[in-house]
C-alpha cells in the first residue's frame, strides 16, 4: 500500500505547473484564431482531470500515507477540498475572459483564482512530500527515471526524435523533483554535517541535471550521430548515479563505529575470572565413569524465560469488554508501548506507568473496590504522571535536528498536561457522585470523563510514536539516553 501511495505522489505531482501554463494560454489566444474555442475546452478538460487526480492522491495520503499525523491528514483533506473547489471557478474565469477580452474586472478575476489555484496545488504537493518518507520518494523517482532511460534507447533505436525529447523531458522533471526533496530535506535539518552533505550531493545532481539535457538534445537533432548518443548515455548514467548519491544522503542510518558502551554497563561487567590452577589429569583409561542424567537419558527441558517487570501487572491479560471504554483506552495504549522495552526509554517507561493508572481509574469509576479518594488519588497520579511525559518528549524534541519532526513531536504532547488537568476536575466531580449512579448527572459526568480519558490515551500514544521517530535525528552531543529496543518474541528466547 505505501508502494502504491508513494508511486501516485511521484506520478501526479511531478509537474503541477503543465496543466495551468497551458490553460492560461488557451485563456489569453487571440480573437478570431481558428479552434480557439476547441482547444479552450480541450484544456479546461486537461486541467480539470489532473485537479481530480491531484485531490485524490491528496486524499489517498491523508489516509495511508500520514504517519497518523492527525493534523496532517486534515491539512491534506483540506486542501483537496480547495483545489477541486477552485477548478471549476478557475474555468468559469476563464471561460468569461475568453469572451470579454477586453474586460478588465474579467482579467482580474481570473488572475486572482489562477494565482489562488496555484497556492493551493503547490500546498497540496508539499503537503505530500512532508507525508511522504523522502529516501522512498527519490527511490521510486530513480526507478521512474530507469524507465523513461528505455523508452529513450527506443527512441534512438527507432530514430524517433519527438519520443526522444518526451523521454528525457520527464527525466529530466523527476530529477528536478528529487532536487526539490533534498533541499527541503536540508532546509528541514539542523545538523550541520547532514546538510553539507545532502547540499553537495544536490548540486551534483543539478549539474548532471544540465548536462543531460544538453547531451539529449544533441541527440534529438540527429538520432544517427553515434557521438552524440554515447555523450548522452554517458551524461544519464551520471544523472542516475547523483540519484542514487542523493538517496543515500537523505537516509539516515546509525553509525555503528560510533557505538560506544555506556559507563554504566562498563562497570557492570565483572573483571575476567583468574587462570585456573594447573592439574594433572588421570589417563583416559582411569577416569571415573559419567554420573547418570537427572532424568534419565533425556536432557531437563529449557526453563522459561525471566517475565519482564513491565508486564507483572495482570490488569491487561485479557482484551475489556465494549462497556469498558476507559479501560479499552488504557488497554490500547498498553498495546502501543508493550512492544518496547522500558529499560534506558523513561518516555516508554512513564507512559506504561499511565496506562496501569488508567485501568485502575476503571475500575475504581465502575464501582470495582476503593473509595471517593482513592479515586482522587489516582487521577492526581495520571495528571503527574502526564506532567512527566510531556517533560521528557520536550526535552527529547529540543535535541532533534528535524525541524519537521520536533514541530510534530512538539504538537502531540503539548495537548497532554491539559487533557491530564481536565481528567483531574472531571475525576473530582465523579467521585462526588459515586453514591448517586444512574442519575442523569452521573451519566454525563461519566461521559465526560471517558472522552478526556480517550483523548488522553490518544495523545500519549502519538507522543511515544512521534518520540520514536524524532530518536534517530537527535544531536550527537545531546548526551539524551533513550534507547528504543523492541521486546523479543517469547519464541525468541
Amino acid at each position: 500500500i505505501q508502494n502504491a501511495v508513494v508511486n501516485r505522489v511521484v506520478e501526479d505531482f511531478v509537474d503541477i505547473t503543465t496543466p495551468l501554463k497551458q490553460f492560461t494560454d488557451a485563456v489569453h489566444v487571440p480573437e478570431g484564431t481558428p479552434g480557439r474555442d476547441v482547444n479552450f475546452n480541450d484544456k479546461a478538460a486537461v486541467l480539470s482531470e489532473w485537479s481530480t487526480r491531484a485531490a485524490r492522491t491528496g486524499r489517498m495520503v491523508a489516509a495511508g500515507g500520514s504517519g497518523g499525523n492527525k493534523k496532517l491528514a486534515e491539512s491534506l483533506v483540506a486542501a483537496a477540498g480547495q483545489v477541486e473547489s477552485l477548478t471549476p471557478q478557475l474555468v468559469n474565469a476563464g471561460r468569461i475572459r475568453l469572451n470579454y477580452m477586453e474586460s478588465k474586472a474579467a482579467d482580474e478575476h481570473f488572475d486572482n483564482l489562477r494565482m489562488q489555484y496555484a497556492d493551493s496545488v503547490a500546498r497540496i504537493r508539499n503537503l505530500c512530500d512532508e507525508a511522504t518518507d523522502s529516501a522512498h520518494f527519490i527511490k521510486i523517482s530513480e526507478e521512474q527515471m530507469q524507465k523513461h532511460t528505455i523508452l529513450c534507447e527506443d527512441a534512438i533505436a527507432r530514430h524517433e526524435p519527438q519520443k526522444m525529447v518526451e523521454q528525457t523531458t520527464a527525466i529530466a522533471r523527476l530529477g528536478n523533483r528529487v532536487l526539490q526533496v533534498a533541499k527541503q530535506e536540508a532546509d528541514n535539518s539542523e545538523d550541520p554535517e547532514f546538510i553539507a552533505t545532502v547540499n553537495h550531493a544536490a548540486d551534483n545532481l543539478q549539474a548532471a541535471i544540465t548536462h543531460m539535457v544538453q547531451d539529449a538534445k544533441a541527440v534529438a537533432m540527429n538520432t544517427h550521430n553515434a557521438a552524440a548518443v554515447s555523450r548522452w548515455r554517458e551524461s544519464n548514467r551520471a544523472l542516475l548515479s547523483s540519484v542514487g548519491q542523493v538517496r543515500r544522503a537523505v537516509t539516515v542510518t546509525p553509525d555503528l563505529n560510533n557505538l560506544h558502551i555506556h559507563d554504566d554497563w562498563e562497570q557492570e561487567i565483572p573483571p575476567p575470572p583468574p587462570p585456573a590452577p594447573l592439574t594433572y589429569s588421570l589417563p583416559p583409561e582411569v577416569a571415573p565413569p559419567r554420573p547418570p542424567l537427572p532424568g534419565g537419558e533425556m536432557p531437563p527441558p529449557r526453563p522459561p524465560p525471566p517475565a519482564e517487570t513491565d508486564d507483572e501487572d495482570d490488569m491487561f491479560m485479557h482484551a475489556p469488554l465494549p462497556n469498558q471504554p476507559i479501560m479499552m483506552a488504557a488497554h490500547g495504549l498498553h498495546q502501543e508501548v508493550r512492544q518496547w522495552s522500558s529499560k534506558d526509554n523513561d518516555i516508554i517507561a512513564a507512559a506504561k506507568k499511565m496506562a496501569l493508572l488508567m485501568g485502575r481509574l476503571s475500575q475504581l469509576v465502575r464501582g470495582e473496590g476503593g473509595t471517593k479518594r482513592d479515586l482522587i488519588a489516582c487521577a492526581k497520579a495520571i495528571a503527574e504522571a502526564s506532567e512527566e511525559v510531556t517533560r521528557l518528549a520536550k526535552e527529547l524534541a529540543r535535541e532533534c535536528t528535524d525541524k519537521r519532526m520536533r514541530t510534530s513531536l512538539l504538537q502531540v504532547c503539548e495537548r497532554i498536561p491539559t487533557i491530564g488537568t481536565q481528567l483531574k476536575i472531571l475525576s473530582t466531580v465523579k467521585a462526588t457522585m459515586l453514591g448517586a449512579q444512574g442519575t442523569e448527572e452521573d451519566q454525563e459526568a461519566t461521559d465526560m470523563l471517558v472522552g478526556n480519558a480517550q483523548n488522553l490515551m490518544q495523545s500519549v500514544k502519538e507522543t511515544v510514536r512521534a518520540a520514536e521517530s524524532a530518536s534517530i535525528k537527535i544531536r550527537t552531543d545531546a548526551g539524551i539516553r533513550l534507547r528504543w529496543v523492541r521486546k523479543q518474541p517469547w519464541y525468541h528466547y
